[in-house]
Protein backbone atom coordinates (compact mmCIF):
# COMPACT_ATOMS: atom_id res chain seq x y z
CA UNK A 1 0.00 0.00 0.00
CA UNK A 2 3.04 2.28 -0.59
CA UNK A 3 0.83 4.60 -3.08
CA UNK A 4 -1.99 5.49 -0.23
CA UNK A 5 0.89 5.44 3.11
CA UNK A 6 2.59 8.58 1.49
CA UNK A 7 0.01 11.17 3.09
CA UNK A 8 0.50 9.12 7.13
CA UNK A 9 1.31 5.66 6.72
CA UNK A 10 -1.19 4.51 9.40
CA UNK A 11 -4.06 2.53 9.20
CA UNK A 12 -7.70 3.47 10.62
CA UNK A 13 -8.19 3.30 14.36
CA UNK A 14 -9.97 -0.24 15.76
CA UNK A 15 -10.34 -3.57 14.26
CA UNK A 16 -11.14 -3.73 10.55
CA UNK A 17 -13.39 -6.31 9.71
CA UNK A 18 -12.78 -9.87 9.14
CA UNK A 19 -13.02 -11.30 5.86
CA UNK A 20 -16.03 -13.42 7.20
CA UNK A 21 -17.89 -9.56 8.34
CA UNK A 22 -16.58 -7.77 5.06
CA UNK A 23 -17.62 -10.66 2.51
CA UNK A 24 -21.34 -10.38 4.82
CA UNK A 25 -21.51 -6.46 4.71
CA UNK A 26 -20.46 -6.38 0.70
CA UNK A 27 -23.63 -9.21 0.25
CA UNK A 28 -25.95 -6.80 2.21
CA UNK A 29 -24.88 -3.79 -0.06
CA UNK A 30 -25.48 -5.59 -3.33
CA UNK A 31 -29.01 -6.51 -2.06
CA UNK A 32 -29.91 -2.60 -1.50
CA UNK A 33 -28.57 -2.12 -5.46
CA UNK A 34 -30.59 -5.47 -7.29
CA UNK A 35 -33.23 -3.00 -8.08
CA UNK A 36 -30.89 -1.54 -10.48
CA UNK A 37 -30.78 -4.96 -12.24
CA UNK A 38 -34.28 -5.41 -13.08
CA UNK A 39 -35.62 -1.25 -13.69
CA UNK A 40 -35.21 -1.82 -17.37
CA UNK A 41 -37.78 -4.89 -16.67
CA UNK A 42 -39.47 -3.45 -13.71
CA UNK A 43 -39.77 -0.02 -15.45
CA UNK A 44 -41.29 -1.33 -18.51
CA UNK A 45 -43.91 -3.18 -16.37
CA UNK A 46 -45.16 -0.08 -15.14
CA UNK A 47 -45.39 1.63 -18.52
CA UNK A 48 -47.46 -1.51 -19.68
CA UNK A 49 -49.33 -1.32 -16.44
CA UNK A 50 -50.39 2.12 -17.14
CA UNK A 51 -48.72 3.52 -13.87
CA UNK A 52 -46.63 5.92 -15.00
CA UNK A 53 -45.78 7.35 -19.09
CA UNK A 54 -42.70 6.70 -20.82
CA UNK A 55 -42.12 10.53 -20.59
CA UNK A 56 -41.54 10.10 -16.86
CA UNK A 57 -39.31 7.32 -16.17
CA UNK A 58 -35.98 9.02 -16.39
CA UNK A 59 -37.40 11.10 -13.24
CA UNK A 60 -38.59 7.96 -11.83
CA UNK A 61 -35.21 6.42 -11.95
CA UNK A 62 -33.29 9.86 -10.85
CA UNK A 63 -35.90 9.76 -7.80
CA UNK A 64 -34.98 6.31 -6.78
CA UNK A 65 -31.09 6.11 -7.44
CA UNK A 66 -31.47 9.66 -5.60
CA UNK A 67 -32.98 8.07 -2.48
CA UNK A 68 -30.46 5.41 -2.64
CA UNK A 69 -27.61 7.55 -1.99
CA UNK A 70 -29.11 9.79 0.70
CA UNK A 71 -30.31 6.60 2.55
CA UNK A 72 -26.65 5.34 2.02
CA UNK A 73 -25.38 9.05 3.66
CA UNK A 74 -27.97 8.59 6.34
CA UNK A 75 -26.93 4.81 6.77
CA UNK A 76 -23.54 5.92 7.31
CA UNK A 77 -24.43 8.43 10.11
CA UNK A 78 -26.62 5.92 12.17
CA UNK A 79 -23.36 3.83 12.16
CA UNK A 80 -21.92 5.93 14.26
CA UNK A 81 -24.57 5.52 16.81
CA UNK A 82 -26.19 1.86 16.33
CA UNK A 83 -25.17 -0.82 15.98
CA UNK A 84 -24.15 -1.76 12.13
CA UNK A 85 -26.86 -4.92 12.05
CA UNK A 86 -29.57 -2.86 13.28
CA UNK A 87 -28.83 -0.80 10.14
CA UNK A 88 -28.88 -3.09 8.04
CA UNK A 89 -32.26 -4.88 9.92
CA UNK A 90 -33.97 -1.60 8.82
CA UNK A 91 -32.50 -1.26 5.67
CA UNK A 92 -34.40 -4.97 4.82
CA UNK A 93 -37.21 -4.20 6.64
CA UNK A 94 -37.73 -0.69 4.67
CA UNK A 95 -37.05 -2.58 1.40
CA UNK A 96 -39.38 -5.42 2.13
CA UNK A 97 -42.61 -3.16 2.98
CA UNK A 98 -41.79 -1.10 -0.01
CA UNK A 99 -41.68 -3.71 -3.17
CA UNK A 100 -45.11 -5.06 -0.97
CA UNK A 101 -46.86 -1.81 -1.00
CA UNK A 102 -50.15 -1.80 -2.69
CA UNK A 103 -50.50 -0.60 -6.20
CA UNK A 104 -52.66 2.27 -4.89
CA UNK A 105 -49.17 4.08 -3.35
CA UNK A 106 -48.05 6.71 -5.54
CA UNK A 107 -45.38 5.02 -7.77
CA UNK A 108 -42.95 8.21 -7.42
CA UNK A 109 -43.12 7.52 -3.23
CA UNK A 110 -43.17 3.82 -3.21
CA UNK A 111 -40.14 3.39 -4.97
CA UNK A 112 -38.38 6.72 -3.04
CA UNK A 113 -39.15 4.64 -0.02
CA UNK A 114 -37.46 1.31 -1.41
CA UNK A 115 -34.71 3.17 -2.45
CA UNK A 116 -33.96 4.54 1.12
CA UNK A 117 -34.27 0.52 2.19
CA UNK A 118 -31.25 0.26 -0.08
CA UNK A 119 -29.87 3.09 0.86
CA UNK A 120 -29.24 1.99 4.30
CA UNK A 121 -28.14 -1.58 3.02
CA UNK A 122 -25.48 0.19 0.88
CA UNK A 123 -24.46 2.50 4.10
CA UNK A 124 -23.30 -0.79 5.64
CA UNK A 125 -21.33 -2.05 2.48
CA UNK A 126 -19.58 1.45 2.72
CA UNK A 127 -18.60 1.75 6.09
CA UNK A 128 -17.29 -2.01 6.06
CA UNK A 129 -15.05 -0.53 2.61
CA UNK A 130 -13.55 2.31 4.67
CA UNK A 131 -12.71 -0.13 7.49
CA UNK A 132 -11.18 -2.70 5.43
CA UNK A 133 -7.34 -3.25 4.86
CA UNK A 134 -7.27 -3.23 1.37
CA UNK A 135 -9.37 -0.66 0.19
CA UNK A 136 -9.51 -0.77 -3.53
CA UNK A 137 -9.49 -4.87 -3.36
CA UNK A 138 -12.78 -4.35 -1.10
CA UNK A 139 -14.22 -1.73 -3.38
CA UNK A 140 -13.81 -3.90 -6.61
CA UNK A 141 -15.25 -6.63 -4.95
CA UNK A 142 -18.46 -4.69 -3.50
CA UNK A 143 -18.77 -3.71 -7.52
CA UNK A 144 -18.33 -7.66 -8.85
CA UNK A 145 -21.12 -8.54 -6.57
CA UNK A 146 -23.22 -6.04 -7.81
CA UNK A 147 -22.68 -6.58 -11.39
CA UNK A 148 -22.78 -10.64 -10.63
CA UNK A 149 -25.91 -10.26 -9.10
CA UNK A 150 -27.62 -7.62 -11.47
CA UNK A 151 -26.94 -9.27 -14.15
CA UNK A 152 -27.97 -13.06 -12.48
CA UNK A 153 -31.51 -11.39 -11.57
CA UNK A 154 -32.07 -9.81 -15.55
CA UNK A 155 -31.19 -13.23 -16.75
CA UNK A 156 -33.55 -14.69 -14.80
CA UNK A 157 -36.30 -12.92 -15.34
CA UNK A 158 -35.59 -11.98 -19.46
CA UNK A 159 -35.29 -15.54 -19.83
CA UNK A 160 -38.97 -16.79 -18.64
CA UNK A 161 -41.58 -18.20 -20.36
CA UNK A 162 -43.79 -15.23 -19.85
CA UNK A 163 -42.64 -11.43 -18.89
CA UNK A 164 -43.38 -11.35 -14.82
CA UNK A 165 -45.60 -8.50 -14.05
CA UNK A 166 -44.08 -5.50 -11.76
CA UNK A 167 -45.85 -7.12 -8.67
CA UNK A 168 -43.62 -10.22 -9.63
CA UNK A 169 -40.62 -8.44 -9.80
CA UNK A 170 -41.22 -6.55 -6.09
CA UNK A 171 -42.22 -10.17 -4.60
CA UNK A 172 -38.77 -11.36 -5.66
CA UNK A 173 -36.86 -8.21 -4.57
CA UNK A 174 -38.61 -8.40 -1.55
CA UNK A 175 -37.90 -12.23 -1.09
CA UNK A 176 -34.15 -11.53 -1.54
CA UNK A 177 -34.43 -8.89 0.86
CA UNK A 178 -35.47 -11.36 3.52
CA UNK A 179 -32.52 -13.96 2.62
CA UNK A 180 -30.15 -11.02 2.53
CA UNK A 181 -30.86 -11.11 6.78
CA UNK A 182 -29.17 -14.71 7.24
CA UNK A 183 -26.20 -12.69 7.04
CA UNK A 184 -26.84 -10.41 9.51
CA UNK A 185 -25.06 -12.51 12.04
CA UNK A 186 -22.03 -12.57 10.30
CA UNK A 187 -22.12 -8.78 9.97
CA UNK A 188 -19.55 -6.53 12.17
CA UNK A 189 -21.28 -5.30 14.92
CA UNK A 190 -20.41 -2.20 15.03
CA UNK A 191 -18.68 0.22 11.72
CA UNK A 192 -18.05 3.86 13.46
CA UNK A 193 -16.39 5.70 10.81
CA UNK A 194 -12.54 4.86 10.99
CA UNK A 195 -10.17 7.89 12.47
CA UNK A 196 -6.83 7.83 13.07
CA UNK A 197 -5.65 7.63 16.06
CA UNK A 198 -3.44 11.14 16.25
CA UNK A 199 -6.90 12.31 15.28
CA UNK A 200 -9.00 10.81 17.79
CA UNK A 201 -9.58 14.74 19.20
CA UNK A 202 -10.21 16.41 15.34
CA UNK A 203 -13.82 17.53 14.42
CA UNK A 204 -13.96 15.19 11.87
CA UNK A 205 -14.49 17.43 8.89
CA UNK A 206 -13.93 16.99 5.76
CA UNK A 207 -10.81 18.69 4.35
CA UNK A 208 -11.65 20.83 0.85
CA UNK A 209 -9.40 18.02 -1.00
CA UNK A 210 -11.87 14.83 0.19
CA UNK A 211 -14.67 17.37 -1.16
CA UNK A 212 -13.13 17.58 -4.46
CA UNK A 213 -12.67 13.91 -4.47
CA UNK A 214 -16.30 13.38 -4.16
CA UNK A 215 -17.37 15.61 -6.39
CA UNK A 216 -14.81 13.77 -9.11
CA UNK A 217 -15.94 10.91 -8.31
CA UNK A 218 -19.64 11.86 -8.72
CA UNK A 219 -18.62 13.22 -12.05
CA UNK A 220 -17.03 10.31 -13.56
CA UNK A 221 -19.59 7.63 -11.90
CA UNK A 222 -22.19 9.48 -13.74
CA UNK A 223 -20.80 10.75 -16.76
CA UNK A 224 -19.81 6.39 -17.08
CA UNK A 225 -23.83 5.34 -16.38
CA UNK A 226 -24.77 8.28 -18.61
CA UNK A 227 -22.72 6.76 -21.22
CA UNK A 228 -23.99 2.92 -20.60
CA UNK A 229 -27.81 4.36 -19.65
CA UNK A 230 -28.15 5.91 -23.48
CA UNK A 231 -25.70 3.09 -25.34
CA UNK A 232 -28.49 0.79 -26.42
CA UNK A 233 -29.96 3.87 -28.29
CA UNK A 234 -27.00 5.21 -29.37
CA UNK A 235 -26.35 1.77 -31.56
CA UNK A 236 -29.76 1.47 -32.96
CA UNK A 237 -28.97 5.49 -33.87
CA UNK A 238 -25.85 4.22 -35.68
CA UNK A 239 -27.47 1.36 -37.30
CA UNK A 240 -26.94 -1.68 -35.53
CA UNK A 241 -30.41 -3.78 -35.47
CA UNK A 242 -31.79 -4.27 -32.14
CA UNK A 243 -32.02 -7.69 -32.13
CA UNK A 244 -27.83 -7.95 -31.76
CA UNK A 245 -27.73 -4.82 -29.19
CA UNK A 246 -28.97 -7.32 -26.59
CA UNK A 247 -26.21 -9.49 -26.98
CA UNK A 248 -23.53 -6.52 -27.28
CA UNK A 249 -24.23 -4.83 -23.86
CA UNK A 250 -24.62 -8.20 -22.02
CA UNK A 251 -21.34 -9.25 -23.09
CA UNK A 252 -20.48 -5.50 -21.57
CA UNK A 253 -21.55 -6.56 -18.43
CA UNK A 254 -19.64 -9.64 -18.40
CA UNK A 255 -16.62 -7.19 -19.40
CA UNK A 256 -18.05 -5.32 -16.16
CA UNK A 257 -17.59 -8.70 -14.42
CA UNK A 258 -13.93 -9.21 -15.60
CA UNK A 259 -13.16 -5.63 -14.93
CA UNK A 260 -14.07 -5.76 -11.13
CA UNK A 261 -12.20 -9.31 -10.88
CA UNK A 262 -9.04 -7.75 -12.41
CA UNK A 263 -9.40 -4.90 -9.42
CA UNK A 264 -9.74 -7.40 -6.93
CA UNK A 265 -6.38 -8.33 -8.12
CA UNK A 266 -4.49 -5.05 -8.56
CA UNK A 267 -5.55 -3.93 -4.88
CA UNK A 268 -3.28 -1.39 -3.40
CA UNK A 269 -0.59 -1.67 -6.42
CA UNK A 270 0.01 1.52 -7.85
CA UNK A 271 -1.48 5.28 -7.07
CA UNK A 272 -5.24 5.04 -7.41
CA UNK A 273 -4.74 8.62 -8.71
CA UNK A 274 -2.70 7.71 -11.34
CA UNK A 275 -5.40 4.55 -12.29
CA UNK A 276 -8.28 6.61 -12.53
CA UNK A 277 -6.79 9.08 -15.04
CA UNK A 278 -5.33 6.07 -16.85
CA UNK A 279 -8.97 3.97 -16.76
CA UNK A 280 -10.84 7.62 -17.37
CA UNK A 281 -8.79 8.68 -20.33
CA UNK A 282 -9.38 4.84 -22.03
CA UNK A 283 -12.97 5.53 -21.57
CA UNK A 284 -12.59 8.53 -23.75
CA UNK A 285 -10.67 6.94 -25.84
CA UNK A 286 -13.03 4.16 -26.46
CA UNK A 287 -16.25 6.39 -27.12
CA UNK A 288 -13.60 8.17 -29.76
CA UNK A 289 -13.30 5.47 -31.40
CA UNK A 290 -17.09 3.85 -31.49
CA UNK A 291 -17.92 7.58 -33.08
CA UNK A 292 -15.01 7.43 -35.55
CA UNK A 293 -15.02 3.48 -36.62
CA UNK A 294 -18.69 2.53 -35.39
CA UNK A 295 -19.98 -0.70 -33.40
CA UNK A 296 -19.76 -3.09 -36.57
CA UNK A 297 -18.15 -6.26 -36.23
CA UNK A 298 -15.78 -7.76 -33.98
CA UNK A 299 -13.99 -4.43 -33.35
CA UNK A 300 -17.39 -2.86 -32.32
CA UNK A 301 -18.21 -5.99 -30.03
CA UNK A 302 -15.27 -5.23 -28.26
CA UNK A 303 -15.58 -1.39 -27.91
CA UNK A 304 -18.29 -2.30 -25.58
CA UNK A 305 -16.98 -5.33 -23.62
CA UNK A 306 -13.73 -3.02 -23.32
CA UNK A 307 -15.93 -0.07 -21.91
CA UNK A 308 -17.83 -2.14 -19.24
CA UNK A 309 -14.10 -4.01 -18.75
CA UNK A 310 -12.01 -0.35 -17.77
CA UNK A 311 -15.58 1.10 -16.22
CA UNK A 312 -15.37 -1.42 -13.48
CA UNK A 313 -11.60 -1.06 -13.04
CA UNK A 314 -11.95 3.06 -12.78
CA UNK A 315 -14.79 2.99 -9.82
CA UNK A 316 -12.85 1.29 -7.59
CA UNK A 317 -9.70 3.34 -7.76
CA UNK A 318 -11.78 6.57 -6.96
CA UNK A 319 -12.27 4.96 -3.65
CA UNK A 320 -8.58 4.63 -3.13
CA UNK A 321 -8.13 7.95 -4.60
CA UNK A 322 -10.21 9.35 -1.94
CA UNK A 323 -7.75 8.20 0.69
CA UNK A 324 -4.86 9.57 -1.20
CA UNK A 325 -6.86 13.23 -1.48
CA UNK A 326 -7.71 12.94 1.87
CA UNK A 327 -5.94 11.17 4.48
CA UNK A 328 -8.04 11.84 7.06
CA UNK A 329 -10.49 9.17 5.50
CA UNK A 330 -13.41 11.63 6.66
CA UNK A 331 -14.76 11.36 3.01
CA UNK A 332 -14.11 7.70 2.34
CA UNK A 333 -17.64 6.12 3.72
CA UNK A 334 -19.59 8.68 1.60
CA UNK A 335 -17.66 7.59 -2.01
CA UNK A 336 -20.61 5.54 -2.50
CA UNK A 337 -23.33 8.13 -2.00
CA UNK A 338 -21.55 10.71 -4.04
CA UNK A 339 -21.35 8.38 -6.60
CA UNK A 340 -24.87 7.02 -6.77
CA UNK A 341 -25.95 10.74 -6.59
CA UNK A 342 -23.87 11.36 -10.06
CA UNK A 343 -25.56 8.19 -11.47
CA UNK A 344 -28.96 9.85 -10.61
CA UNK A 345 -28.23 13.42 -11.63
CA UNK A 346 -25.90 13.09 -14.88
CA UNK A 347 -27.81 10.41 -16.88
CA UNK A 348 -31.16 12.12 -16.06
CA UNK A 349 -29.90 15.72 -16.89
CA UNK A 350 -28.24 13.88 -20.51
CA UNK A 351 -30.99 12.73 -21.50
CA UNK A 352 -32.67 16.11 -21.79
CA UNK A 353 -30.36 16.81 -24.61
CA UNK A 354 -31.93 14.12 -26.61
CA UNK A 355 -34.63 16.24 -27.89
CA UNK A 356 -33.05 18.80 -28.79
CA UNK A 357 -29.51 18.24 -29.50
CA UNK A 358 -29.86 13.98 -30.74
CA UNK A 359 -28.08 11.14 -29.44
CA UNK A 360 -24.67 11.98 -30.40
CA UNK A 361 -24.92 14.86 -27.79
CA UNK A 362 -25.21 12.57 -24.80
CA UNK A 363 -22.11 10.86 -25.24
CA UNK A 364 -20.16 14.11 -26.14
CA UNK A 365 -21.44 15.68 -23.03
CA UNK A 366 -20.75 12.57 -20.99
CA UNK A 367 -17.13 12.17 -22.31
CA UNK A 368 -16.52 15.80 -20.89
CA UNK A 369 -17.64 15.49 -17.82
CA UNK A 370 -15.06 12.57 -17.81
CA UNK A 371 -12.50 14.90 -18.46
CA UNK A 372 -13.88 17.59 -15.70
CA UNK A 373 -13.73 14.71 -13.30
CA UNK A 374 -10.19 13.66 -14.31
CA UNK A 375 -9.32 17.64 -13.83
CA UNK A 376 -10.93 17.63 -10.19
CA UNK A 377 -8.85 14.37 -9.76
CA UNK A 378 -5.28 16.36 -10.30
CA UNK A 379 -6.90 19.10 -8.19
CA UNK A 380 -7.61 17.24 -5.58
CA UNK A 381 -4.15 15.40 -5.22
CA UNK A 382 -2.60 18.78 -5.34
CA UNK A 383 -4.70 20.06 -2.45
CA UNK A 384 -4.32 17.05 -0.06
CA UNK A 385 -3.31 18.26 3.29
CA UNK A 386 -0.61 16.56 4.96
CA UNK A 387 -0.84 15.58 8.48
CA UNK A 388 2.99 15.40 9.36
CA UNK A 389 5.07 17.89 8.40
CA UNK A 390 7.68 17.03 6.04
CA UNK A 391 11.25 15.75 7.36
Amino acid sequence: MAALQEPTGHAPSGPAPSHAALGASLLIGATGLLVLGVQPLLYGSYVHEGRIGEASLGLLAAIEIAAIALGSTGGIALLARIPARVVALAGIAITIAANLLPALVPLLLARAISGTGGGLLVGVAAGAIARARGLNAAAAAFLFLQAASQYVILQWFASAAAPGSSADIQRALAVIAALTALALPLAPARLAAPVHAEEAAATGAIPRSGWIGLAASALLVGAVVGIWAYMGLWLEARGIAPERIAPMLTASMVGQMAGALVAIAVGERGHAGAKAIITGLGLIAIVALLFLRGADGAFGWSLIVGYGFVWMILTPALTGLLLEADPTRHSLPFAASAQLMGAAILPTAAGMLIERQGIDTVLITCSAAIILGLALICAALGLRPRLYPAT
